[in-house]
């Protein structure tokens, strides 16, 4: 191998995917060593870089354009991917809401 390669699977190649899978939560830039992950995995992230972040909220996927905001659910799988017309992901989270229970 040439000096100037690198094998597969190397820590440059990791860097190179993390590269264009991230997302923000409010003003944190979260990265993602997968290109999916499942609500649940998100709150995880946000949950490392954001230490105080409360993972029995609710995580709330931001619409872009005329899209609206939407609930993503523990076992909904989102994708991460950043690029091909796609820009980063944007989330909040609220607590949860209780209709009528007093």
């Amino acid at each position: 191998m040439k000096p100037s390669e690198t094998p597969s699977g190397s820590a440059a190649d990791d860097n190179k995917d993390l590269e264009h899978a991230f997302f923000f939560y409010l003003a944190e830039k979260i990265v993602s060593r997968t290109e999916r992950a499942t609500g649940a995995e998100i709150k995880g992230m946000i949950k490392v870089v954001v230490p105080a972040f409360d993972t029995t909220h609710t995580l709330v996927l931001e619409g872009q354009g005329n899209h609206e905001d939407r609930v993503i659910g523990d076992t909904e799988t989102v994708s991460l991917e950043v690029g091909h017309g796609q820009g980063p992901k944007h989330f909040y989270s609220k607590p949860p809401t209780n209709f009528g229970n007093a």
